[in-house]
Order: C-alpha cells, then sequence, then structure tokens
C-alpha cells in the first residue's frame, strides 16, 4: 500500500455544449406552445364570459283598427297625405286613412306601448 498516492475518483464528463443548448432550445420551445395554450384558452374563456352580440328586439307590431272592426298588425308602415302605405316583403299594399277608425288605433297601440305616427301629428 503506498500512503503517498491518492487515488482520485475520475470527475464525470460534462455534456457537449451542443447538447445542453438542445436541451434548453427543447424546454423553450415547450414553454412556449404551453404559454400558447394558456393565451387560448384564456381568450377562449373571454369570449365566451362576453355579453352575446347585439341582438334587435323583437319589435312589436302596430295594429290597425278599420272602420269595420276588424284589425291587422303590420311592422313596416308609412303615412303620405291621406293613404297608409304598409311595406311587408316585396309586397306593399295601400290603406286609404278614411278605411281605418284612427282614433281606436291610437289607443289600441298607446295601451300596448306601441308608438303610432298620427296623421294629425303630421
Amino acid at each position: 500500500m503506498d500512503f503517498g498516492q491518492s487515488e482520485e475518483t475520475p470527475a464525470p464528463q460534462a455534456e457537449p455544449d451542443n447538447a445542453v443548448a438542445a436541451q434548453v432550445q427543447d424546454l423553450t420551445n415547450e414553454v412556449e406552445m404551453l404559454r400558447g395554450e394558456q393565451s387560448s384558452r384564456m381568450e377562449e374563456a373571454a369570449r365566451e364570459a362576453e355579453p352575446p352580440a347585439f341582438a334587435p328586439e323583437k319589435l312589436l307590431k302596430t295594429v290597425l283598427v278599420y272602420r269595420d272592426g276588424h284589425k291587422s298588425e303590420v311592422q313596416d308602415y308609412a303615412i303620405l297625405g291621406k293613404t297608409l302605405w304598409v311595406f311587408a316583403g316585396q309586397t306593399i299594399k295601400r290603406v286609404p286613412l278614411a278605411d281605418l277608425d284612427l282614433n281606436g288605433t291610437i289607443k289600441l297601440n298607446d295601451d300596448r306601448g306601441v308608438d303610432f305616427a298620427s296623421p294629425d301629428a303630421l
């Protein structure tokens, strides 16, 4: 036995620099991928939390009361002179104001909370 010499255990070999750089790059790519997934989840959650896009309120139809007592509902109309024009898609109907019970039409629509443009106001 030789006491003058000491046995040294060899130091572990360090990985080459390019292997460490590859591992760092792999970890960096994984972190970026996870960040992207997290960002996507957050955006989706934000979209789900947003109120729905503007949806127009369902407009109440105007009820026309005729002198003979029958009624009809209209959505779009215009009063020009002594004529009420009803627009229903491609169809246009002409109604003489003399055929309507204007007071009954105004009262019925007021009771329903619908504005009827009275020809007297025109």
